[in-house]
């Protein structure tokens, strides 16, 4: 059995063009971030990607 207590993954959903951020998903564990990936190449939304949510990078004055 896998030892899913360390997994975590954190990505964000994206409109291209603009740069907004749709949505904020966390999986918690491979086997959902593997069908989350599997799901959006069937979908194709034209438009729309995603990202890995970079921690530890606060947003500021300073930037």
């Amino acid at each position: 059995m896998v030892n899913n207590k360390k997994y975590k993954k954190s990505i964000e959903l994206f409109h291209e063009k603009t740069g907004e951020v749709v949505r904020k998903i966390c999986f918690r564990n491979s086997i959902a971030f593997d069908e989350f990936l599997k799901s959006f190449r069937a979908m194709r939304y034209p438009g729309y990607g995603w990202r890995y949510i970079v921690k530890g990078k606060k947003k500021g004055k300073n930037e």
